[in-house]
């Protein structure tokens, strides 16, 4: 885990606490880490914070993981949600790619009015990077193919490839909004018949081991997760040790590996 050898790098230990995904979210967990007697915490969210941020006025320093507003409560650092998908997209419009489906959307996105004003969010972030796309182009999106999915994993790849297959004629490449639904993406287009990347092209987004190791090897975009940790590592030691500066934001950086899933580096 990147945040354990950054830290032990940096001559810290690490404590891990945990949440479930029911309840509160992080502000059911905060008593807890109380009693565990950490000088500082790195928080990850999975939602939007209630009362503005108010759960990250804690005693002890804290940075925020995430993709959701910190309101300057306290350092965060975060992924280039839009940017790595706009450019992503961008690369297959520019090959002559035009229907492409975006698979992890939030239930309900069935227009640019539904995450134009989102300021947060994974996938909002996200969808704004598959539109902007589009518009930076002159091109129209096809909302039909912007397919909902609340669950993130290889399984939900397979359903929402399957229900997209199942209304709609097969786009010519497919953009997962991580790399578990698009290996279970691919399993489901190839079981149906389909070449990826010759019918259809498909992009992840991640960069997990196992995108290497799928048949094809998954194009996937690389949101530095490295970078990510050592920087939440490094703001957190330097507020533990007396910085008392201003709340940072620290954005990674992000590269497309392009391998073949698709036809970009050919």
């Amino acid at each position: 885990m990147p945040v354990i050898e950054f830290a032990k790098q940096r001559e810290y230990g690490v404590i891990i606490n945990t949440y479930g995904s029911g309840g509160m979210g992080l502000s059911d967990n905060i008593e807890e880490t109380y009693r565990l007697g950490a000088d500082g915490w790195i928080f990850f969210t999975e939602r939007a914070l209630e009362n503005k941020g108010e759960v990250l006025q804690q005693p002890c320093p804290v940075v925020l993981g995430g993709d959701y507003l910190s309101y300057g409560k306290c350092d965060q650092v975060t992924m280039p949600n839009t940017e790595a998908v706009r450019f992503a997209v961008g690369r297959l419009l520019d090959t002559g790619v035009r229907t492409i489906a975006v698979i992890g959307a939030l239930p309900g996105m069935h227009g640019w009015e539904d995450v134009h004003d989102q300021r947060d969010g994974t996938q909002s972030l996200r969808i704004q990077g598959y539109v902007q796309a589009h518009e930076e182009r002159g091109l129209t999106v096809d909302w039909r193919y912007v397919i909902p999915l609340l669950g993130w994993n290889q399984h939900g790849g397979v359903q929402a490839a399957a229900s997209m297959l199942d209304s709609l004629p097969c786009p010519q490449a497919v953009l997962c909004l991580n790399d578990a639904i698009a290996l279970g993406a691919i399993h489901e287009l190839q079981r149906r018949g389909l070449r990826v990347p010759a019918d259809v092209q498909l992009i992840g987004f991640d960069n997990v081991p196992e995108s290497e190791y799928s048949v094809p090897a998954l194009t996937t975009i690389d949101p530095h997760v490295d970078d990510y940790a050592k920087h939440a590592v490094d703001m957190l030691i330097e507020r533990i040790e007396g910085y008392s500066g201003p709340a940072r934001t620290y954005t990674t950086d992000f590269t497309v590996v392009e391998r073949a899933s698709t036809k970009l580096a050919r």
